[in-house]
């Protein structure tokens, strides 16, 4: 509502304003990814931390201009639909950033029932039409309120249930390709892998230093070993050569868990250079070897004995829409991760919330292992059945239950919502300035 009343005096300002602090306060782990673990420089790293945030602030500074582009429109219209439009810019631009959406302070309320039915970007614009209500101290309070006792429905219906065990090996970013942690890494998989047997078990992003034949041979024979388990393990699969070798960010099956998903949403400055094309060249630091990891599409998709799956690998999760585009049909999600990334910040939690709306909007139970936490086991209502304790290395074990059907938000996704956005972006583009010629 605070960000309501300042785009009523100045809009741009008060927008960049909002943007600074949400991303200053809400993503500062940024810093921990960058200089910590990667080990940038700290000038290098102060500078992509502040273009980063200050990217980000900009992109809102936009909704103000765009809000008074709306000037024509009801404040009704004018704000939720400022609020989808700023959600949709971060969730797509430049491959997105879609963290921090509105509708997640849903969860754990009674509105996170409406989940099911409008998704996380329904619930923004909720939350929009709830700020301008308080505004206005509006009759209109009254129905939203009345919305908290919207009941709980099962839209899914449960189908066979079977054993899982989810592998935390708590490999510290800064260990992970060391040679000499190499056997001890691969020996702490096993061991609770073995030592837990069950139907599916699955292992974190990335989880071994094994590349290429290395890899093929050690999970070959790990079927083998284990010929009555569907294993999924985060694996680097072998791409294209380039200038440099490439390899696919993957989920990879195992014994009676076949095929691969192909990591599709990279990271920014993470796993790929935004603007490399431009960037490169301007300055050394843009000319130095960026990340062997790119984007890509399996042409046989994974399958757990039987069960399709709907795969989001680390960052994917935080996609409403590529989650209801590979979730929508699958019989359970799974999320592999490795959050070392993220030090011991607010960033875990974050990740786990995002999540947890996507198990919710889709009705379908989540199957989330990482390397070092939060491991979980998320029921299809959101809820979160069991999960490890961060920075330990132990295996989650319990069972899980296959679903079929769609929940209403399954069978219509996210599309009526950025419609909605695109089509007010049309208007503040095109229709605003010719009303204006036509003056």
């Amino acid at each position: 509502m605070c960000w309501l009343v300042g785009l009523r005096v100045a809009p741009v300002a008060a927008s960049f304003g909002f943007g600074l602090g949400l991303y200053a306060s809400g993503a500062h782990w940024v810093w921990i990814s960058i200089h910590d673990v990667a080990q940038t420089p700290f000038i290098i790293a102060a500078l992509l931390q502040g273009a980063f945030i200050l990217g980000l602030a900009g992109l809102f500074a936009l909704n103000g201009w765009f809000y008074r582009r709306l000037h024509p429109l009801s404040e009704w219209i004018r704000f939720p639909g400022l609020v989808l439009i700023s959600e949709l810019i971060r969730s797509y631009f430049l491959t997105g950033f879609p963290w921090l959406l509105a509708g997640y302070a849903a969860l754990d309320t009674p509105y996170q029932t409406l989940a099911p039915l409008i998704g996380v970007y329904g619930l923004s614009a909720l939350a929009g039409i709830a700020a301008v209500a308080l505004a206005r101290r509006s009759w209109v309070l009254v129905p939203l309120a009345a919305l908290a006792w919207v009941p709980s429905v099962s839209w899914t219906q449960p189908q066979d249930t079977r054993s899982f065990n989810l592998v935390q090996g708590n490999i510290p970013a800064d260990k992970k390709w060391d040679p000499d942690w190499r056997e001890r890494i691969i020996d702490r998989h096993l061991a609770l892998t073995l030592d837990n047997p069950a139907d599916i078990i699955i292992w974190s992003e990335a989880a071994l230093p094994l590349l290429n034949q290395s890899a093929d041979q050690f999970f070959q024979q790990l079927g083998e070993a284990l010929p009555d388990s569907a294993i999924v393990s985060g694996r680097l699969i072998a791409g294209p050569k380039d200038r440099l070798p490439r390899y696919y960010n993957a989920m990879a099956g195992t014994g009676l868990a076949q095929g691969a998903d192909y990591k599709s949403r990279l990271v920014p400055f993470g796993e790929y250079m935004p603007l490399e094309r431009w960037l490169r060249g301007l300055i050394d630091f843009f000319d130095l070897p960026l990340s062997t990891i790119i984007a890509g599409q399996s042409s046989e998709p994974l399958q757990l004995d039987g069960w399709q799956p709907g795969s989001l690998i680390c960052y994917e999760v935080a996609y409403p829409g590529l989650a209801w585009q590979v979730g929508r049909d699958s019989e359970i999600l799974l999320s592999v991760s490795n959050d070392a990334w993220f030090g011991s910040s607010i960033a875990r939690d974050q990740h786990l919330q995002m999540a947890r709306m996507r198990a919710l909007e889709l009705g379908r139970p989540m199957l989330r292992a990482t390397n070092d936490g939060i491991t979980a086991h998320i029921a299809a209502n959101g809820q979160v059945l069991a999960q490890l304790p961060n920075f330990t290395h132990a295996a989650l074990r319990g069972e899980v239950q296959a679903v079929a059907g769609r929940t209403p938000y399954g069978w219509i996704g996210p599309w009526p919502w950025l419609a909605i956005a695109s089509g007010l972006l049309i208007w503040a583009l095109i229709a605003v300035p010719l009303r204006r010629r036509d003056r």
